[in-house]
């Protein structure tokens, strides 16, 4: 019987966004989902986390137990726009990012390392299934059919107990709405997916949103579980301060203010957030916050448009395998004498503002 006629029970207590979203598995289309996951706080392993896949090419893996995916046969590393270095399946459309870039990485360099990689998770992905514990997330892309997404449901649960998500974008579908279309299949709608090209532009509360109803759901819950906020801060500076450049900056900008943090734990998503007010006669192009020497995973620099009040803005990036400190900063782009106010400092682990 469909687990939404049990009795229900309540929701549990103490759960974080980063909790949340690490009890589902993606299953494509691309890598947004997974990319929610990351902005949630959650980095799990998965075979297809950061990866394409097409319908009827994970259908078929899926049937083959994925024998035919993997392997020194199958599996090549490419250079791909940027310098990025992709690891591509000669079988079926399934490629994803292996975070390295040319020249620094030959693609020889990597092509062993990757083939272990996906025999790994072909063997974490089939146990999981067996064990039915995890929800799937099948993203579909426009076209795809509810004849495909049953095909795949079928070839899962061919393995195990199976619960499958499938979440399409409804632009009128009220928020976070989840129902069942048969035993262990749900489908959710979100408002919009991100561009195809553009996939860090994953909608987080969205998700959140879906992925919660679908928990409540799959876990017999009288209602989406309420979020627990992050841990304590990492680092807090709550004075008002103003800084500026003291000469002209072009983008990308110029460190205006920083601080140094502590704490950090390797391999987790934090946090750098602030508050910012541009003054009326703002001359600059840019005003963002940034762990320094490193990439961002994901930011929301200052709106210039707005100007006179304050605004949240953020910068988040994943720490580095054995790094504990950092820099945090502010960054302006503009002729000399840019200048702006700030206030409520905070560095944190988990999820981005406003959402965990």
């Amino acid at each position: 019987m469909i687990a939404l006629f049990r009795q229900a029970a309540p929701a549990p207590a103490g759960l974080t966004a980063a909790t949340l979203l690490g009890a589902f598995e993606s299953l494509g289309d691309n890598c947004e989902f997974g990319i929610a996951q990351r902005y949630a706080g959650a980095d799990p392993l998965g075979l297809f986390r950061l990866s394409s896949a097409p319908i009827g090419d994970l259908v078929h893996a899926v049937e083959t137990r994925f024998s035919h995916y993997g392997g020194a046969e199958d599996i090549e590393v490419r250079v791909g726009a940027g310098g990025y270095l992709f690891c591509h399946s000669r079988r079926y459309g399934f490629a994803y990012h292996t975070g390295d870039t040319a020249p620094r990485v030959k693609p020889a360099d990597i092509l062993a390392r990757e083939i272990r990689r996906v025999d790994y998770l072909k063997d974490r992905l089939l146990a999981d299934l067996a064990a039915g514990e995890k929800i799937l997330v099948r993203k579909g892309p426009p076209g795809e059919s509810e004849g495909a997404v049953r095909r795949l449901f079928g070839a899962l649960r061919a393995i195990g107990p199976v619960t499958l998500l499938r979440v399409c974008a409804a632009e009128e579908a009220p928020p976070g709405r989840v129902v069942w279309r048969g035993e262990g299949l749900m489908q959710g709608a979100l408002p919009h997916f991100a561009p195809y090209a553009a996939a860090t532009d994953a909608d987080l509360p969205g998700w959140l949103a879906v992925c919660g109803r679908a928990y409540a759901l799959r876990h017999s819950l009288v209602e989406p579980p309420a979020l627990a906020p992050d841990g304590p801060p990492l680092f807090e500076a709550t004075d008002t301060t103003r800084p500026a450049l003291a000469v002209a900056a072009p983008e990308p900008g110029a460190l205006a203010a920083s601080y140094p943090v502590a704490g950090l734990r390797p391999n987790r998503l934090h946090v750098v957030a602030a508050e910012i007010r541009l003054p009326e006669d703002f001359r600059g192009t840019r005003a963002a916050l940034a762990f320094v020497d490193a990439a961002p995973h994901a930011r929301r620099e200052a709106d210039l448009s707005r100007r006179g009040s304050w605004q949240t803005i953020y910068g988040a990036t994943r720490m580095r395998k054995r790094q504990s400190e950092a820099t945090v900063g502010l960054m302006l782009a503009g002729p000399a004498g840019t200048a702006v106010e700030m206030r409520g400092w905070r560095v944190t682990e988990g999820c981005l503002p406003g959402v965990g």
